[in-house]
């Protein structure tokens, strides 16, 4: 409990400070996009690495599982989403929009340092190796339901997949599997920078929460059932479920925190992008991103106690 304590807190002033610095204007949006690129691109993708390599062989089984466990879990996402945006009655320009939050989680920003902070190197391998599936299914079909309606165009290209998140995952595993140990010289420096995301990631949630305006953003009413839907309901279920047939292990705890991650902020960067429904996005982002602070500890004391 106390190492979710101390958690939280770090996440809460380094958000805080985030949200400080952009109303006294050391931060704006320029910047915030400009550190975004560097967690998302560099700092994020050398903490992957480093976690990876240093695991032993005797996580190769489990790595494995949690790559078929991540294809099961995104099909049931997207079906899922299908059905929420039809019993919520979402009007047809922002359907795609509402899907993309429920499937995508802000898992760079926040599921990895959290991961880091609560179970260590292993917890950011198992929430590093699910975020395989994010990347690809989120530059495809992600990509595709939030540009469809919007006055944009779209038009998928594998290249899209190539980034240095998938690029650092791969040749990571790479070494995993083949058990090929890196000297000290090579992962200290890749870790030292990798360290730098925690921190760095809370404090950009943080200056971007205050780039909106609080009151746009929960004037969003089925937001809030999004909310609740998103970071409580379907992590409650897919902890109950992999709880009887994995047990209470970290396995589990890392799926349940994976799927209850609030909306990805990259959602709302696409929806800008395409000319969709941008406000909506960026209220989901924003408004999931300060309710976490709730739902996370609540989930977290539900699988120490359950």
């Amino acid at each position: 409990m106390n190492a979710l304590i101390i958690t939280m807190l770090k996440i809460v002033v380094a958000m805080a400070i985030g949200f400080l610095l952009y109303k006294i204007h050391i931060l704006n949006d320029s910047v915030n996009k400009g550190l975004s690129g560097l967690v998302v691109h560099v700092t994020a993708p050398c903490m992957v690495f480093t976690s990876i390599v240093s695991m032993d062989g005797s996580e190769i089984k489990n790595a494995a599982k949690l790559l078929w466990i991540g294809v099961i879990i995104y099909a049931a996402l997207i079906v899922l989403a299908l059905l929420i945006v039809k019993i919520l009655k979402v009007p047809k320009v922002s359907s795609g929009v509402y899907q993309a939050a429920i499937v995508f989680g802000n898992v760079g920003f926040l599921g990895l340092p959290l991961a880091e902070s609560l179970y260590g190197p292993v917890g950011v391998f198992y929430m590093a190796l699910l975020n395989i599936h994010l990347n690809l299914v989120l530059y495809s079909y992600g990509f595709y339901i939030i540009a469809r309606n919007s006055e944009g165009s779209y038009k998928f290209s594998p290249k899209s997949l190539i980034n240095s998140g998938i690029i650092s995952v791969l040749l990571a595993m790479f070494f995993f599997f083949l058990q090929i140990h890196l000297p000290e010289y090579v992962t200290e420096p890749i870790g030292f920078i990798g360290g730098i995301t925690s921190p760095l990631a809370m404090v950009v949630i943080g200056s971007t929460a205050a780039a909106h305006s609080l009151k746009v953003v929960f004037s969003h009413k089925k937001l809030y059932i999004l909310s609740v839907i998103k970071m409580l309901i379907l992590p409650i279920i897919t902890f109950v479920i992999f709880r009887l047939i994995l047990g209470n292990g970290l396995i589990t705890q890392v799926l349940t925190l994976y799927v209850g991650m609030p909306t990805a902020a990259v959602v709302s960067m696409i929806a800008i992008a395409f000319d969709s429904d941008a406000e909506t996005a960026s209220s989901a982002a924003a408004m999931m991103n300060i309710f976490c602070i709730i739902t996370i500890p609540i989930l977290y004391v539900m699988m120490q106690y359950l």
